[in-house]
């Protein structure tokens, strides 16, 4: 009995098909316009929007799973604050794939698979309605341990008032010892 016969193995090996899908799914998160086979467009349409709802829901799991597809972390960056926001009312159906013509050396169907412009390039109304709504603020997660931010630091004016003063002077009284069998 043929079981998963409707995984698209590409001819290669599970390790090589899966670094494959990865690279093409940040190159089009990258540069949102990448060029590539029928197939290959179609299988990799899936994980691009996965990456944009991992990057919508914004927990920290979100950004450790996404870390672990995406190799390189400025693009994590960019799918947790760019692309996340453009479609704030969307599930899935973020990249479009065009058809090309063949490819001239092995006639391969090639595609473009790009993403769709944001809902506030598309409408001037529904960013006139956005405006009126208030949205609640996104926490922004980091993966480091202990406070986000910094402490303030106290200002010039305090530092230079602990310099002006003097050191105290200590007084200090020396004691003499007295020794045993020594006469005065």
């Amino acid at each position: 009995m043929p079981h998963q016969v409707h995984e698209r193995k590409f001819g290669r090996l599970r390790g090589h098909r899966r670094s494959m899908l990865r690279n093409l799914s940040l190159s089009v998160l990258r540069y949102e316009r990448v060029k590539t086979t029928e197939a290959k467009a179609k299988n990799v349409r899936t994980f691009v929007d996965q990456m944009i709802n991992l990057g919508k829901d914004g927990t920290l799991v979100a950004r450790r799973r996404a870390l672990a597809w995406l190799p390189e972390p400025v693009i994590v960056d960019k799918v947790f604050t760019d692309l996340s926001l453009r479609w704030p009312d969307r599930r899935s159906g973020y990249a479009r794939i065009t058809r090309l013509p063949r490819r001239v050396g092995d006639g391969a169907k090639q595609m473009l698979i790009e993403l769709l412009p944001g809902a506030e390039k598309s409408q001037d109304g529904a960013k006139a309605a956005a405006a009126g709504t208030e949205e609640k603020p996104r926490r922004r997660l980091s993966l480091r341990r202990g406070p986000a931010e910094k402490k303030p630091e106290p200002k010039a004016e305090a530092k230079a008032e602990t310099r002006k003063k003097a050191p105290t002077k200590r007084t200090t009284t020396k004691t003499t010892k007295k020794t045993k069998g020594a006469a005065t």
